[in-house]
């Protein structure tokens, strides 16, 4: 069972992170994207920001973060909830988002997909029983996660990745 309270700190980081990023992009002190939270009902559909650019448009945006990734090589896509008696999809089969992204902690690297994008091989890896489903418990409620190789979601040529630069970085830690 892992610490809650611990994993929701870093989370935090994560989400500031991906934030920083977006308001870092700019030029002449001018920023190119306006990051705010998602709204209450956002969030509720899966979000953590919503993003606006004149050049892009509006994205919502969903961070995860991953304290085991960088030892393992392999990423925890959350295919369910279980709260008591009561079962929801998980964060990797919703596609309300546009993109979720995905901190390798305590790494630079963000991986980013669009989730409806990625939701066809999910299904697949599921289907093909090709990756071990794992239990993630916590005090009101456990998750099941997908395990899939980094290398593995990067050959689906949907996930992505960006480095961001280590000044970042050091401001979330």
């Amino acid at each position: 069972m892992f610490d809650f309270e611990e994993q929701l700190a870093i989370g935090k980081k994560g989400e500031q992170l991906v934030r920083s990023y977006y308001e870092s992009q700019g030029a002449d002190g001018k920023s190119k994207f306006i990051v705010r939270d998602a709204r209450e009902e956002e969030q509720k559909k899966g979000a953590d920001f919503f993003i606006i650019n004149n050049e892009l448009g509006s994205r919502y945006i969903e961070v995860k973060t991953d304290t085991r990734a960088e030892d393992t090589g392999n990423v925890a896509l959350e295919v369910q909830i279980v709260y008591g008696d009561t079962k929801t999809i998980g964060c990797a089969l919703k596609t309300f988002p546009d993109f979720l992204f995905y901190w390798i902690y305590p790494t630079n690297q963000l991986l980013y997909w669009n989730p409806e994008e990625l939701v066809p091989y999910i299904i697949d890896w599921l289907i093909d029983d090709k990756y071990r489903i794992v239990d993630a418990e916590n005090k009101n409620f456990f998750s099941r996660s997908l395990i899939v190789p980094i290398e593995d979601l990067l050959a689906t040529n949907v996930v992505r990745t960006i480095n961001v630069s280590f000044n970042l970085l050091d401001e979330v830690a």
